[in-house]
């Protein structure tokens, strides 16, 4: 019986828009080279997992693509909430599931500026969340096991009670692999179907 939901934050409480992001700011000859120099990048990962430092990210960022500083200065002014359209959300329809008896939480790569932007917006993360872990906050990242052990093992949970939902399906077959109902949410317009055909409620 499932008892838990395990929300990440990107592309599932919130909408996570980097083609939206890239369309308005970045010009069509360098769209390609953008992203792999940023947000593909091996550099972006290791900033979401707290072992490069979030100023030295965004050095590194600035030194592969010049011609864009005023930009990537931009977006982490915002602690890269900029690629985040606040106003679609899940978070309404979390908390009616909370209302409904279920505990709710969160797991998310993501670095520690990034997160501390979004709690101080919402009330979310402290009302309507049991609680939850970000990457960077404890250097371990999903896909990788350590993380889901370390969530269970904080929260003292049974992995056949939570269901947990991304959007990266590397992150779902990982949760899985664990015991954990896991299930990729492919728009985050679904999440409403997805948890009604899951939990019947």
């Amino acid at each position: 019986m499932i008892k838990n939901i395990i929300s990440d934050i990107g592309n599932v409480l919130y909408e996570f828009n980097v083609k939206g992001f890239i369309n308005k700011n970045i010009d069509e000859i360098d769209k390609k080279q953008f992203i792999e120099n940023t947000f593909e990048n091996k550099n972006w990962h290791l900033m979401d997992k707290g072992d490069l430092a979030f100023e030295d990210a965004r050095k590194l960022f600035i030194k592969t693509n010049p011609k864009y500083e005023k930009i990537i200065n931009d977006l982490f002014d915002n602690g890269l909430t900029l690629c985040l359209n606040k106003n679609k959300n899940n978070i309404s329809l979390l908390k009616k599931y909370k209302d409904k008896g279920y505990d709710i939480y969160y797991l998310s790569n993501m670095p520690s500026e990034t997160f501390e932007i979004l709690r101080k917006e919402t009330n979310f993360f402290y009302d309507t969340c049991i609680g939850g872990v970000v990457s960077a906050h404890i250097k371990m990242i999903k896909p990788n096991k350590d993380i889901y052990e370390y969530f269970l093992q904080k929260f003292d949970l049974k992995a056949e009670e939570c269901l947990f939902i991304d959007d990266n399906i590397n992150n779902v077959n990982s949760a899985a692999e664990m015991g954990i109902n896991a299930v990729q949410l492919n728009k985050i317009d679904d999440m409403k179907i997805i948890l009604k055909d899951i939990l019947k409620k």
